[in-house]
């Protein structure tokens, strides 16, 4: 099954350093190869076994990434390993996550049963964000939970247009608006009022913040859809683009922004028996009973 292992940790993240450490003892006494990644795990106590590698030069080499932390440090590995098609799995060093959703006591106990190829495996969708700027590339990145324009430290609302597959959407004036994929539905855009999607579902959702306008409402659009942000006269120096909470881009009047499925699906690893709808009662509290 899977022979080159890639270990991920958390920036700064000395309370990662002991679980890598059983991890890489565990593998490398499974004859696996071992490589750690030198942006996240640069000041792990070194080990000869497990060499440091920059991560464009790992993700080349492995066929298995291991991520060490939480949701947000697996948001910052997945958009870079989402394009060599390697399956990557979460290990949870803070509260349960939506994404990072195997605690450090059952680690080795998954991770037995993954090399033995007993696990579960996930594809989803990605988002890509290109920004022109007179026709010319001047940004792209990808996002696994959603791409937000939003206004830049200012109390004015921003204006722009939506247009979907070319055809116009809306004009709206809000605090900005959260294209997110069924992924990031529990994320940013459920705090915005925004539908929760089955990670199954190919289809994105576009949710306003704050808009000036009560028949402004969340909207879901097939994953195979091209989503143009423009962004109106007012909006100079006002509006940026984010990927993620992690990646901003300034954006200006003369910037056409597009949104659309990445080419390449996240693979997400989970333990046999994963059950999606467990994780939201957890997280969300579905499961209390009234009083």
């Amino acid at each position: 099954m899977f022979q080159n292992i890639g270990i991920f940790g958390k920036y700064s993240g000395n309370q990662c350093w002991e679980n890598i450490g059983v991890l890489v003892d565990f593998l490398l006494k499974h004859s696996r190869t071992v490589y750690l990644d030198k942006p996240s795990c640069e000041q792990f106590p070194k080990n000869k076994h497990a060499p440091l590698l920059e991560r464009e030069a790992l993700c080349e080499k492995i066929d298995l990434a291991i991520m060490v932390g939480g949701d947000g440090t697996f948001l910052d590995v997945a958009r870079n390993i989402a394009d060599y098609d390697i399956p990557i799995l979460g290990i949870n060093l803070g509260r349960l996550g939506f994404l990072t959703d195997i605690s450090p006591d059952d680690m080795i106990t998954t991770m037995e049963e993954v090399l033995a190829g007993v696990y579960q495996e996930e594809r989803r969708n990605v988002l890509k964000v290109s920004v022109f700027d007179k026709g010319h590339l001047i940004f792209e990145e990808r996002a696994i939970n959603d791409v937000v324009i939003h206004k830049i430290d200012s109390p004015r609302m921003i204006e722009f247009e939506t247009f979907v597959d070319g055809r116009f959407l809306n004009s709206q004036r809000s605090d900005g608006m959260i294209i997110a994929t069924p992924t990031g539905s529990t994320a940013y855009a459920l705090s915005a009022g925004g539908p929760i999607l089955d990670p199954n579902l190919d289809a994105f959702s576009l949710v306003s913040l704050n808009p000036h306008t009560m028949s402004t409402r969340p909207y879901v659009i097939s994953g195979d859809s091209e989503i143009e942000l423009r962004a109106h006269e007012y909006c100079e120096k006002t509006a940026q683009i984010i990927c993620d909470g992690q990646i901003t881009q300034d954006i200006s009047p003369s910037h056409q922004t597009f949104v659309k499925r990445n080419p390449h699906y996240l693979r997400l690893l989970h333990p046999k028996g994963h059950d999606h709808f467990e994780l939201l009662r957890a997280k969300l509290r579905w499961g209390d009973k009234l009083s």
